[in-house]
């Protein structure tokens, strides 16, 4: 089982890291408001994450086989939520960047839509549940599965904090704000195409 988990740990890293939705609202996140609201955000988008795998750990996937329209209707509310997000980088891609001294005013704000981003995605326990089967055997233990939940919390905490230590840093926020309204519509856009595909996608 050692191999296991280190092998669920690779994986887990490997996809917080791949760019998506998550990857995207983070950085932005970060470059944008104080580093207490970045961390606020990455741990409501790590708790979610942290919830997918729970239901594909439990079998609650079950429930997207027993009620279809479920699966289907998460989509498309998520599919909503990303091209709002999407909207609302592009239109305030101009803004300046706020004091990096102004304190956090939205920390649970900045928490709900770390969860919100993430639970945009119902695919998210289809994916754990995939790399689940693959890793582990059918019959594991409560701690086991207990376990397999602390690694994943523990990989996106850590893996988010670093990408927010590093992009609130104040090179890193120059660096951004000489290119700002470029990157912001370049992520506007990539958000919003995934958006998209959420509402028109069949599978």
């Amino acid at each position: 089982m050692i191999w296991a988990f280190a092998t669920f740990t690779l994986a887990s890293l490997l996809a917080v890291a791949s760019p998506g939705p998550a990857f995207i609202a983070i950085s932005h996140t970060a470059l944008n408001r104080s580093r207490a609201e970045a961390m606020a955000f990455a741990i409501g988008l790590a708790c979610i994450a942290a919830f997918w795998c729970a239901l594909a750990l439990f079998g609650l996937t079950a429930i997207f086989a027993l009620v279809p329209w479920l699966y289907g209707a998460m989509k498309l509310a998520g599919g909503a939520y990303l091209v709002w997000l999407a909207v609302k980088i592009w239109r305030g891609a101009a803004a300046p960047l706020p004091a990096s001294t102004a304190k956090p005013r939205h920390g649970i704000w900045a928490f709900f839509s770390g969860c919100a981003v993430n639970l945009t995605n119902p695919k998210g326990v289809l994916f754990a549940g995939t790399i689940l089967l693959a890793i582990f055997p059918a019959d594991m233990m409560l701690m086991q599965k207990l376990l397999v939940l602390g690694i994943l919390l523990v990989v996106e905490i850590c893996f988010y904090s670093a990408l927010v230590f590093w992009l609130s840093r104040a090179n890193a926020r120059a660096t951004y704000m000489r290119a700002k309204r470029w990157v912001d519509r370049a992520a506007g856009g990539v958000l919003g195409a995934l958006g998209l595909n959420f509402l028109l996608s069949r599978n």
